[in-house]
């Protein structure tokens, strides 16, 4: 009888742990397509050259959980040829809908781009947070990374 009720709280621990329904309600992020006609004011550009860049947002989260004061906070090309080129507006329409928890405070939100394959990565990383997302088949997908104590 005891190894019944304790098989069955730690199943109940696992299926809370791993079910994305229970771990944050009070949590909303989606990533948007960031199609390149929405978000490069010259997409042809594209496809001429080879691009490697980062676009990293700035933001303060309010105390209902919505991004506010988002900001174009830093831009890393590796080629120096397209800044500038980077609309602001898809993303923060974007980000505007996201709902995380007011404690999170001011966080960035890192994109990382390739011409070879689009969008690569993106990450949020804050005081109370560090999460980080590729692109697959399904959409994007939330990965662990183990990071070392001093990188936290």
């Amino acid at each position: 009888m005891k190894q019944n009720i304790r098989n069955c709280i730690l199943l109940l621990i696992v299926l809370f742990s791993v079910n994305p329904a229970f771990a944050n309600e009070d949590e909303f992020i989606e990533f948007c397509s960031f199609q390149a006609d929405e978000f490069f004011k010259k997409p042809e550009i594209l496809k001429r050259a080879r691009l490697e860049f980062s676009v990293i947002f700035s933001m303060e989260i309010d105390y209902a959980g919505t991004p506010i004061n988002i900001k174009r906070f830093h831009f890393s090309d590796t080629t120096n040829s397209i800044f500038g080129l980077i609309l602001d507006e898809p993303f923060i329409e974007c980000f505007q809908k996201w709902k995380l928890p007011p404690s999170y405070g001011k966080i960035e939100v890192v994109l990382n781009f390739k011409s070879a394959g689009g969008w690569t990565s993106a990450s949020i990383v804050g005081k109370d947070i560090r999460r980080t997302w590729i692109p697959s088949l399904k959409g994007w997908q939330e990965v662990t990374i183990a990071y070392k104590e001093n990188e936290k």
